[in-house]
């Protein structure tokens, strides 16, 4: 399944939108036009949007924007930044490029569109990154194929939401680093983390040296007492249960016996979660 969606959502959508066979690029004025409704940005820098917006006014918008037909007009898949920008720059309507998407196509098309930017934030990246795992059913080794990335960088973006709102905000307006970030996540306790965090912003800590205040924490490591170390076997089944689930899966078993611990972080998110729940046939038995 994961591969089916795949093919025809990545692959289709991946690159600057051309006009396909029946396409033209029309001017459509700026009141016709409506932000998508999946836009993974939540962050646009002012002054990059100005500095795009001089730029607009000296040359015009020099790539078109993707939109498709909506009530009352248009919705943009592609493009708000400079939609936000030629609006800045007191324009009046943009050039764009008209397509008949489905939504779960106009959902891929703004995912990777802001994903390829490079100043796309990390906490808003590792977000998109998350609903394409989600939203495509495939597994995050396929997705990272895919997009050109290694496995690994995909789960260290995707273990950023794994931390407070409050450090994830910090990460999104550029208080923080990715790097201190992932740092801050060898402390397990969500309140030192906080904590950890605050000192961070605090007493300009670089990375190595959050690493060593994580290291020299007790909270670090969890206890063994408390904290049996997993089997290879329990690591593999938390493991695909999160890349079936698309969300952090903590197993705990002792001796046959525990529980399945599955997180989830917005309300949608949780009936997303109970759906696949109430509907997956697959089964899984600690061994």
């Amino acid at each position: 399944m994961g591969e089916r969606k795949l093919g025809r959502g990545l692959d289709a959508l991946l690159g600057s939108p051309m006009p396909r066979d029946g396409e033209v690029v029309a001017r459509i004025p700026l009141d016709q036009l409506r932000p998508g409704a999946h836009q993974p940005r939540k962050a646009f820098d002012e002054a990059q949007l100005q500095e795009l917006a001089a730029s607009i006014k000296q040359s015009g918008v020099l790539q078109p924007i993707l939109v498709r037909p909506a009530a009352l007009g248009y919705e943009v898949v592609a493009g708000e930044r400079r939609l936000r920008a030629a609006r800045a720059a007191g324009l009046t309507e943009i050039p764009a490029l008209i397509r008949h998407y489905t939504d779960d196509e106009v959902l891929v098309s703004s995912l990777v569109e802001n994903i390829q930017r490079q100043d796309l934030n990390a906490i808003d990246r590792a977000q998109a990154y998350r609903r394409l795992v989600q939203h495509l059913g495939a597994s995050q080794e396929e997705v990272a194929r895919r997009l050109g990335l290694d496995r690994s960088s995909l789960a260290n973006f995707l273990r950023l939401l794994e931390l407070p709102p409050e450090i994830q905000e910090l990460v999104r307006g550029g208080a923080l680093g990715m790097g201190h970030a992932r740092a801050i996540l060898g402390l397990a306790d969500e309140g030192d983390r906080l904590r950890l965090a605050e000192r961070a912003i605090r007493e300009e800590l670089s990375v190595r040296a959050i690493e060593a205040a994580v290291q020299a924490s007790p909270a670090s490591r969890p206890s063994r007492r408390t904290q049996p170390r997993k089997t290879p076997q329990v690591a593999a089944l938390e493991s695909e249960l999160r890349e079936l689930l698309g969300t952090k899966v903590t197993i705990q078993d002792r001796r046959g016996r525990g529980r399945i611990q599955i997180e989830y972080y917005s309300p949608d998110e949780f009936e997303r979660l109970l759906g696949l729940l109430r509907t997956e046939r697959r089964g899984f038995s600690l061994p």
